[in-house]
């Protein structure tokens, strides 16, 4: 059964539940609008989250899978 809307690549997505104190998401928020509403909320933070994985060095790039990340 698929999970949200439907995916531009071929990876596999899941609705989660994030806890964000109010501040920071104001800060995501007015970032996104001074880049025009270009990213969704949704997208930002899961390439936050792709980002500080790879930098932990516990993912990789999969350019095959439209920008996501495997386990390294």
């Amino acid at each position: 059964m698929p999970y949200g809307r439907p995916m531009k690549g071929k990876t596999r997505r899941v609705p989660t539940t994030v806890h964000i104190s109010t501040g920071t998401l104001d800060i995501i928020d007015d970032y996104l609008e001074e880049r025009g509403g270009l990213v969704s909320r949704s997208d930002f933070i899961n390439e936050a989250i792709n980002e500080h994985l790879r930098r932990l060095g516990l993912v990789e790039d999969a350019p095959e899978s439209g920008g996501g990340v495997t386990q390294g």
